[in-house]
């Protein structure tokens, strides 16, 4: 089974906001033994100068790479059109409001590889952004949001977490995402960030060609480290910090599908269609 993941942040104690051209590389070579045929490095947020010489490098490493390395099929920005209220794990202060101007400012001249960005769609004024990623074939992601509305995304990222829950008397963006069946959601199926139940509740709502499974990985994950800083904390195994925060997953896209079959939540076949065939139709894109 060949899979996409299109949120993963790092893993072998790799972390794609900070490692080297060489540590892509062997990430890639060795996700790829695991099944993963394609990737979207996701990066959180951080100073404009820094994430915009990480955007640099994976340009670069693009350009170099092999068939024995998993695809980098471009960049997931997540960390920097965010609702400060909504920020998880990640540091407020590096948020921007999310605006034509901040994007092309952070893009530069590396718009081309980036294929989604996650932003708070609440704080974009008239939806300028959205389109305007839209337009460039970019797909914009709600995350980190207190949004009741949808507005003019085309995906929720990690749907749940880092929004309003689900609400019997409110409307909000969790609850019309998944009512929408043009709308895609992520979700990250590990069993941790959201419950079985709630999973089975998801998978019965959601239009199955609307769901993209996701790993939300750390750089922790298959490390032998006991702890790593992401985010500027010290996250631990388990993928919490000190204080009990998920600030993601310690399991890759395929320890994901493996977890998600053997309970009866999804079938086979059902997570080849949510982590390959949903990614590349949602993308516009082929490999």
């Amino acid at each position: 089974m060949k899979l996409i993941d299109t949120h993963i942040h790092g893993g072998y104690g790799i972390n794609f906001n900070t490692c080297s051209k060489e540590d892509f590389s062997y990430f890639a070579k060795n996700i790829l033994k695991r099944g993963i045929a394609a990737f979207c490095p996701t990066l959180v947020g951080d100073s404009l100068n820094t994430l915009k010489n990480r955007l640099d490098l994976i340009k670069t490493v693009i350009k170099e790479q092999n068939q024995n390395e998993a695809k980098i099929l471009g960049v997931h920005l997540e960390g920097t059109f965010l609702n400060p209220k909504k920020s998880g794990i990640q540091n407020a202060g590096n948020f921007l409001t999310p605006t034509v101007e901040n994007f092309k400012k952070l893009a530069g001249d590396n718009i081309d590889i980036i294929r989604i960005v996650t932003l708070a769609p609440e704080l974009d004024e008239k939806s300028n952004l959205q389109e305007f990623l839209e337009e460039k074939n970019i797909r914009a992601h709600a995350g980190h949001t207190l949004s009741d509305n949808l507005y003019k995304v085309s995906a929720t990222t990690h749907h749940f977490n880092a929004m309003a829950p689900l609400n019997h008397r409110n409307d909000n963006i969790t609850l019309k995402a998944l009512l929408n069946d043009n709308i895609y959601c992520e979700i990250i199926g590990d069993s941790l960030h959201i419950s079985n139940d709630m999973l089975k509740l998801f998978f019965k709502m959601k239009p199955k060609n609307r769901v993209i499974l996701i790993s939300d990985a750390l750089p922790i994950a298959h490390s032998e480290l006991d702890t790593v800083v992401f985010c500027g904390k010290n996250i631990y195994r388990g993928g919490k910090d000190k204080d009990g925060t998920l600030a993601g997953s310690s399991m890759f896209l395929d320890e994901i599908a493996q977890n998600l079959v053997s309970k009866g939540l999804l079938t086979e076949c059902e997570v080849s269609k949510m982590a390959y065939d949903n990614v590349l139709e949602h993308l516009k894109i082929n490999i």
